[in-house]
Order: C-alpha cells, then sequence, then structure tokens
C-alpha cells in the first residue's frame, strides 16, 4: 500500500478549513512552488511538489472526496497498509468484499473521464506534462480509484431537470473543464454515469455557461430519449484569472528591468511569449496581450510585480549603495 498522505497538511490548513481558505492556501502554494516559477535546477523538485499541492486541492475542494478522505482516516489507513486488515470502522462498512481493499467501496463513485482535477501547468511551458490532472499518487487511487475529474468530471448536478422550456426527458450535467482544455476545445472522449462513452466536440475558447448539446443522451420518455445538456464550469487556475474571455497574469520583474526596460517571458495558455518591459516600468503595471486570453477574442493582461533579491552579491550592494547615493 502506498504511504498516507496528509492533505491538510500539504496546503498549510487545518481540518475545519472553510472551502475558501483551503481555495486561498492553494492558490498560494500554488504560486510558490509551480515549476515555471524556478530555475531549470530546481524544476523537478518543484514538479512534484505541485503534484502534491495540485492533487490535495483535488480532494479537499470536492465535498464527496473531502468526505471519503476524513472518513478514510490516517489511522484506519495506515492499519490496512501494515497488513493487519482494516480499521474496525472500514470493516464494518467493507465485509462484502471479502477482505479485498475494504476502500475501494469508494471507488463505485468514479464518474469516469479521467485526466483528473485540480489544475494543470501552463500548456506547452517546461514541465508542464510532469504533472497533468491525470498524475495522481498510488495513494490517491487506492482510494479513489478513478474518480479523477478533469475533462469527463461531472458535478454533483448531473440528472437535473433540463430548464423549462426543454422537452421532457432532458436533462443538464455540469462539465467542469481545466482552463487549458476549455481554451483548446477539440474531440474528447468522456464517460457518462450511465457507463456509455460518447466523443464530446468542444469549440476552442468555450466559455463558462456554455451549453453543449448530446442528442438523445437524456432520459427515455414515451417518444424516445431526451437530450443531455452540458453547462460548462471552468475550474479556477494556479496562475490565470479568469474574467469572461479576459485572462490576468501576474509576472515578476527585477528592479533594472523596470528601470532600463528589457524583454521577459509571459506565461500563455499557448506556451511562453516574449514581452517588451519598457524603460521606467513602475509596480503594479498592466500590459496588455491581444488575442492571448480564453479565445482569440480576449486578451491575457499582464501585472508587472518588481521583485527585489533576497540575497545580494558585494558587487550588487556596492551598486545598489552607489545608486542609493547620487539619487
Amino acid at each position: 500500500m502506498a504511504e498516507y498522505k496528509d492533505y491538510y497538511k500539504i496546503l498549510g490548513v487545518n481540518k475545519n478549513a472553510t472551502d475558501a481558505e483551503i481555495k486561498k492556501a492553494f492558490k498560494t502554494m500554488a504560486r510558490k512552488y509551480h515549476p515555471d516559477m524556478h530555475p531549470e535546477a530546481e524544476k523537478a523538485k518543484m514538479t512534484e511538489k505541485f503534484k502534491d499541492i495540485n492533487e490535495a486541492y483535488t480532494v479537499l475542494s470536492d465535498k464527496q472526496k473531502r468526505t471519503i478522505y476524513d472518513q478514510v482516516g490516517q489511522q484506519g489507513y495506515q492499519d490496512y497498509a501494515r497488513g493487519g486488515g482494516a480499521s474496525s470502522r472500514a470493516r464494518s462498512s467493507s465485509s462484502s468484499y471479502g477482505g479485498a481493499n475494504p476502500y475501494q467501496q469508494y471507488q463505485q463513485y468514479s464518474y469516469g473521464g479521467g485526466n483528473g482535477g485540480g489544475f494543470s501547468g501552463f500548456a506547452g511551458s517546461g514541465g508542464a506534462e510532469a504533472f497533468s490532472g491525470g498524475d495522481f499518487s498510488d495513494f490517491f487511487q487506492s482510494i479513489f480509484g478513478g474518480m479523477g475529474g478533469g475533462f469527463g468530471g461531472f458535478g454533483q448536478n448531473f440528472g437535473r431537470s433540463a430548464a423549462s422550456g426543454q422537452a421532457a426527458g432532458d436533462v443538464e450535467a455540469e462539465l467542469a473543464l481545466n482552463l487549458e482544455d476549455a481554451h483548446r476545445g477539440g474531440n474528447m472522449q468522456m464517460t457518462l454515469p450511465n457507463g456509455r462513452t460518447v466523443t464530446v466536440k468542444l469549440p476552442a475558447g468555450v466559455s463558462e455557461g456554455k451549453k453543449i448539446k448530446l442528442k438523445g443522451m437524456g432520459n427515455p420518455t414515451r417518444k424516445g430519449n431526451g437530450d443531455l445538456y452540458l453547462i460548462v464550469k471552468i475550474r479556477p487556475h494556479a496562475m490565470f484569472r479568469l474574467e469572461g474571455e479576459d485572462l490576468h497574469v501576474p509576472v515578476i520583474v527585477m528592479p533594472w528591468t523596470a528601470a532600463l526596460g528589457g524583454t521577459i517571458f509571459v506565461p500563455t495558455l499557448d506556451g511562453p511569449v516574449k514581452v517588451k518591459v519598457p524603460a521606467g516600468t513602475h509596480n503594479g503595471k498592466k500590459l496588455k496581450l491581444s488575442g492571448k486570453g480564453l479565445s482569440a477574442k480576449g486578451s491575457l493582461f499582464v501585472t508587472l510585480t518588481i521583485d527585489v533579491p533576497r540575497t545580494l552579491s558585494k558587487e550588487q550592494k556596492d551598486l545598489f549603495s552607489k545608486l542609493a547615493q547620487i539619487s
């Protein structure tokens, strides 16, 4: 059995943390450890750290998964891992499994689909593939199995009646997408809760609230099956903030770049691009990159934050001292 993971500890929150506190902690940790924000020599280490953060948020931000995780508990999981069988609580709820993994009972809730939940990195950026949504640990898989999320992950509103005015038998379901999937679009396979696998064509740049119609995939009626309407819900992202079809991203620049001007790399959903920073840039200045939003109609707004190095060489200190004297 895999080693137990304390998701609360990974995100730095207590077990009574609210959804808002968990979301805030995830964003803070994700920005801090995102591989694209670190030197090449640290990318491998940061990628592993980011995977843990991503996985912890995938569980704790989902009410059903969080409940299951809390019910399993560290002691119960470790008892089973040591080969001593499940804890009394787990045994009482898993006797029908004949001594098999007592946590298989939770895997019946698998929604199919399966590129994972949480957040992935920048498409096309270095190391992004290393923590794609489906890259969950053995610990996660031992409890949740295929209960990933990502593309093909349905919200709890699956199966609700469609809006008034639509035909009998029509149903609606929320379709949770990562920002990258919504941006790229394309044909994607997904498994419906009834077990049927279908191919859904997503338009590139599909926006929040967009309805995608799957004809004949609704509830049966006397006249045949109704239709299924997938309502797009775009998950929050570790780096980008989505507003309509526009994206916002913070980028750090060094003080000398801000003062003298220069070129920096800015992350986009299509990979990093070079951007010129004008001389005399002040902290908080925004740059607009047209066509780099969720869709080609949207823009990417880059907020520049001037950062001061935490450690300075003697030469750098001397230069800053000289600058202070002549300023």
